[in-house]
């Protein structure tokens, strides 16, 4: 759960040319997402949202549905 999810972690999603990218933290919120990772895909022209995983799956869905090119990472546990 830390360091959590690092820049590296998400290269291959940046090279997929993602528009928005939304993460899962889990079902209590315990996967860290730090600073450095969020400005890692601002850099990059990607749209951030970390949510918990369920809402975070909710809104992966919707912006699927709108035809969003989206990505996800979604940590199903803690």
């Amino acid at each position: 759960h830390s360091p959590g999810v690092q820049p590296a972690d998400l290269e291959e999603i940046v090279k997929k040319g993602v528009r928005t990218l939304v993460i899962g933290r889990g079902m209590s919120e315990a996967l860290q997402v730090p600073a450095s990772t969020v400005d890692y895909l601002k850099k990059n022209g990607i749209d951030v949202l970390v949510l918990q995983t369920e809402k975070a799956v909710a809104e992966y869905n919707a912006l699927a549905a709108q035809g969003v090119k989206v990505g996800g990472v979604f940590h199903s546990t803690c």
